[in-house]
């Protein structure tokens, strides 16, 4: 059919689109086998306009449902996957949960979680019974194909508050082959706050029940800030900083907090304390950047504190993908070393101090003059993680191989009490 090729043609989509929508019924068929046989991306997207807003989902849904169900391959289920859920009926889209297709499953729950999250701010869709949705969303928890439990549990998770006392109603009463991934929904959507006390008190008790065994594990978190101090004294620490409410945590609920945390803006309310990890104790979080300018003076005040008090102290960011890096070195009480490199102009405001003999050496390695300025700056955004080897512990260098002494603690920070409580979510343990 000549029209659907000339979709693909900016001056001629308009008129192709008018006489396809003209041919009704007759036009679906020829379209949905155009979708499935085409790699352009435009026309894929032009079609899906006929399909889900021309002709309609009165002409077109049924026939885009049936081949997706049918689909051979992966392509094509992607493909018919996302005309389907263009044509954003949240009705269809809640009796499509229960086709015998995991494809058409999984598509559904999808379509429903893009057209009703209230994440990130969004309105709740008017007219649509959000408790309704999520019971018919429930029973997908516990669908055989991971893939379709695994979106319905995103759904859930972006369906607010509404999804919360069907969540706790299984959590207390089952199905058990549902309970799990509604705990994580639960935390996702709502935190530890919408828990229910029994829960609460389960996840506090498996934490306990793991701490004795816990390994350490890089806490490379993409975005990556920490303090580090030689010594075991976590509890000195913690009140020189002032820190507050803190509670025992493994390493992998450290990074997960470390991970959330460090994305979707920095949150500065929260940090992980590690155990004693070969004899460093380290704090994670973006509170601890040495060079962020919201947080340098402060952090500036906090490693000269704690370096007076244990003789060393150390601050680090690192931005794993192109992110840069920065490093500040306190010795005694005083500052030795503060520099920024992120290819920023605004670096050189965070320089104090002289090269350290580790910059210099990770120069010479490199065959980089450090006097010359553009050879130091392609080398200097990615040295964070090895000077903290060098001068301690890195926490990106942690692993199996690490001594630890003690458990590690999640706290937050004085940042919290002026500015309010981090959101919890759901995070590993």
């Amino acid at each position: 059919m000549g029209a659907i090729e000339e979709l693909s043609d900016p001056e001629l989509c308009e008129a192709a689109r008018e006489r396809l929508v003209a041919q009704g019924a007759a036009a679906v068929g020829p379209l949905v086998r155009a979708l499935v046989g085409t790699d352009s991306r435009r026309l894929c997207s032009q079609i899906e306009g006929v399909l889900a807003h021309g002709l309609g989902p009165e002409l077109a849904y049924d026939a885009v449902l049936s081949a997706l169900a049918e689909a051979a391959d992966d392509a094509s289920r992607r493909q018919l996957s996302s005309a389907f859920t263009k044509f954003r009926s949240v009705e269809r889209f809640v009796e499509a949960l229960a086709h015998d297709s995991a494809a058409v499953r999984s598509s559904a729950a999808y379509g429903i979680q893009t057209l009703c999250s209230v994440a990130f701010g969004r309105e709740p869709q008017p007219g649509v019974d959000y408790a309704q949705v999520a019971e018919a969303l429930l029973p997908l928890l516990g669908d055989p194909d991971p893939e379709v439990a695994q979106r319905a549990e995103w759904a859930l998770d972006m369906l607010g508050p509404s999804a919360h006392e069907p969540l706790r109603r299984v959590r207390a009463r089952g199905p058990g082959r549902l309970r799990a991934r509604a705990l994580t929904a639960l935390a996702a959507s709502g935190g530890e706050e919408a828990l229910s006390p029994a829960d609460r008190a389960a996840v506090e008790r498996l934490i306990r029940i793991k701490l004795p065994h816990d390994k350490a594990m890089s806490l490379d978190v993409c975005f990556t800030s920490w303090l580090a101090v030689p010594t075991d004294d976590q509890r000195g620490i913690a009140d020189l900083l002032g820190l507050h409410e803190a509670r025992p945590a493994t390493f992998a609920l450290g990074r997960d907090i470390g991970a959330h945390d460090s994305h979707d803006g920095a949150e500065y309310g929260r940090v992980y304390v590690t155990p004693a990890v070969d004899g460093w104790t380290l704090v994670l979080g973006p509170w601890c950047s040495p060079v962020a300018p919201e947080r340098a003076a402060d952090v500036l005040r906090l490693v000269t504190e704690l370096s007076r008090r244990y003789g060393r102290a150390q601050a680090y960011y690192f931005g794993e993908q192109g992110g840069g890096s920065g490093w500040l070195i306190a010795e005694n009480g005083e500052v030795v070393r503060r520099f920024s490199a992120s290819w920023s102009s605004d670096d050189a405001q965070f320089t104090l101090g002289d090269p350290l003999p580790e910059e210099h050496a990770a120069c010479q390695e490199e065959g980089v003059a450090m006097e010359e300025p553009e050879e130091w700056q392609e080398l200097a955004p990615y040295l964070a993680p090895l000077l903290a080897g060098q001068l301690g512990v890195s926490p990106l260098d942690l692993g199996p191989h690490t001594k630890v002494r003690g458990a590690g603690l999640v706290a937050l920070t004085p940042y919290a009490r002026e500015n309010g409580r981090p959101r919890t979510g759901a995070y590993a343990l």
